[in-house]
């Protein structure tokens, strides 16, 4: 069936600004980029529209990693992923990618404590001032986050990952980057046959939802494959999550409508 529609799927008549119309590596996540080859490097040489970067806040260091048991010294978040980003930027006329209308995403997801380590994380980008409120780069914290009663307080150029059922999120939708949901929370879904229906309309719904607030939406834990891939492209989703992302990237550029 998600085959039958696939070349429709890339045509998607948009029910909101946000939802995609075609699907290009700009619509690949990549999640826990970290543990991609080179971290950063390889997902911004595929110009990803999404990377993830885990950071944990130790001894007055920001690193990146999932957490304390996998931490790499040679991974840190300002020499890995802030320092390689100013160069780009730098490289492009300041902006993220070569093409200007590109945007480049970095989702920060915070494993240690909330307000320690976002604080950490404003001063590290404050001293590359061409990132700053640069409108090609978009950064998104989500894990410990602060409360949404506090989205405000923070710099403008930082944006909060939203949760699409929380009313204090809602209500600061100025402040969200996009929407971000756990697939588990709505189906047991293995990646293979069709989303059963009860579950497949929830999903709906709630894509439509963050669509209709003109905002972009991901789903993480996932499965990760090629029929899933085609299918969160049937149902509108934004990003595409995954591990994969030479895979996707290849398997998105093969298809000539997509370029």
């Amino acid at each position: 069936m998600v085959k039958n529609l696939f070349i429709f799927c890339l045509l998607l008549v948009s029910t909101g600004n946000a939802q995609p119309v075609t699907y290009t590596v700009a619509n690949i996540h990549a999640h826990n980029d970290y543990d991609h080859n080179i971290p950063f490097t390889q997902a911004y040489a595929l110009q990803l529209g999404s990377i993830e970067a885990d950071v944990l806040w130790v001894h007055d260091t920001l690193f990146v990693a999932h957490s304390l048991k996998e931490l790499k010294r040679n991974v840190l978040f300002e020499t890995s992923y802030l320092q390689k980003l100013n160069e780009g930027v730098m490289a492009n006329k300041r902006h993220a990618y070569a093409g200007k209308s590109q945007v480049l995403q970095l989702l920060i997801d915070i494993k240690t404590d909330s307000i320690q380590t976002l604080d950490a994380v404003i001063n590290s980008i404050r001293k590359f001032p061409s990132l700053v409120n640069n409108r090609s780069i978009r950064f998104v914290i989500t894990g410990n986050q602060t409360p949404a009663e506090e989205f405000s307080k923070y710099p403008s150029f930082i944006m909060f990952d939203g949760k699409l059922n929380d009313a204090a999120h809602l209500k600061q939708l100025k402040r969200i980057g996009l929407f971000s949901a756990d697939f588990s929370k709505y189906s047991k879904w293995k990646g293979t046959g069709d989303i059963p229906g009860n579950d497949l309309a929830v999903i709906k719904k709630d894509i439509a939802m963050a669509h209709s607030l003109h905002k972009q939406i991901r789903f993480w834990g996932v499965p990760d494959n090629q029929y899933t891939w085609e299918m969160m492209m049937q149902l509108g989703v934004d990003y595409i999550n995954t591990d994969h992302i030479a895979d996707v990237a290849k398997f998105l550029n093969a298809i000539p409508s997509s370029k």
